[in-house]
């Protein structure tokens, strides 16, 4: 059995200089003019971790935080949302962060498109917005420019890791886990601390797969709320199963049958599939979708 070790919460962000260098030019841009940028990227890859560092760097005005919750609801028309924006902002640059705006309903989404092409009219506003990258940009979002997060590069995601276990890790162990993680922060995160101190300093051998369906569910779950239970299942074994084989796809006879080994009472099928499966010639595969 193995149990959660204590690891240090990451206090910077890795990388992303491109991407951070987008954002300030966004705020920059404030002294004179509104803007608005869409921050893309998978499940795991820090779009909300971009969008509270530019909020934390912000000093110039307010900050205001729009989503789709009873406490945040989105307002229903654009000139709701405008309004909003133009009590918010009063004389001061306002910055609006709005992460996971796919998850807003399609005529706040609508909104939300149509008032960024007018927030001149509100003042001076920047309108930061995340989008998830696993799926399409949404059509309302097409127009206004992305910014998207890839993986880690290897120097960053190596850093990340010395950063949160102090480099305490084990070169085997710490190998292991960064080819694990492909350069995904919050999966690299979610392994380490699946680990104990006896593990990552590879006194005692690690967990296989080391990357379960419980890791995977931790930086996917956002993404897996839409999805039935039946679905969410399908897709968390696919991707356990994609990764033990350490190839593209996996055999979908198979799938079902370790399904059916969790779970003896039911009846497992690849179909429907989720938006980010493909299946092709008895073969089930993760799609990747550029934004």
């Amino acid at each position: 059995m193995t149990g959660e070790t204590t690891v240090r919460t990451a206090v910077r962000i890795h990388g992303r200089s491109a991407q951070r260098e987008a954002v300030r030019a966004l705020l920059d841009g404030l002294r004179a003019r509104s803007g608005h940028l869409v921050v893309t990227g998978e499940p795991g890859l820090g779009r909300t971790a971009l969008l509270q560092w530019a909020a934390d760097s912000f000093r110039a005005g307010p900050v205001l935080r729009l989503g789709p919750g009873e406490d945040r609801g989105a307002p229903a028309t654009a000139g709701e949302l405008l309004t909003t924006l133009r009590k918010a902002a009063g004389e001061a640059p306002l910055l609006v962060c709005v992460d996971d705006a796919h998850l807003w309903d399609a005529p706040a989404r609508s909104a939300l498109s149509h008032a960024a092409e007018r927030l001149h009219t509100a003042g001076r506003v920047a309108l930061l917005l995340s989008v998830a990258g696993h799926r399409a940009v949404d059509p309302e979002f097409a127009r206004l420019p992305v910014v998207r997060l890839d993986p880690l590069a290897p120097s960053h995601a190596d850093a990340l890791l010395d950063e949160v276990t102090d480099g305490s890790t084990d070169p085997a162990v710490r190998e292991h886990l960064l080819a694990e993680a492909e350069g995904n922060p919050a999966l690299l995160l979610a392994l380490v601390r699946r680990l104990t101190p006896a593990e990552l300093r590879g006194l005692r051998p690690l967990p296989r797969p080391t990357a379960d369906a419980g890791a995977l569910a931790a930086v996917a779950g956002s993404a897996l709320t839409c999805l039935s239970g039946d679905a969410c299942d399908l897709l968390l074994t696919v991707a356990a199963a994609v990764r033990a084989a350490d190839g593209p796809d996996v055999d979908t006879r198979l799938v079902l049958d370790a399904l059916r080994h969790l779970d003896p009472a039911s009846a497992p099928t690849a179909n429907p599939l989720p938006d980010v499966l493909a299946g092709a010639r008895c073969r089930l595969s993760l799609i990747h979708i550029s934004a």
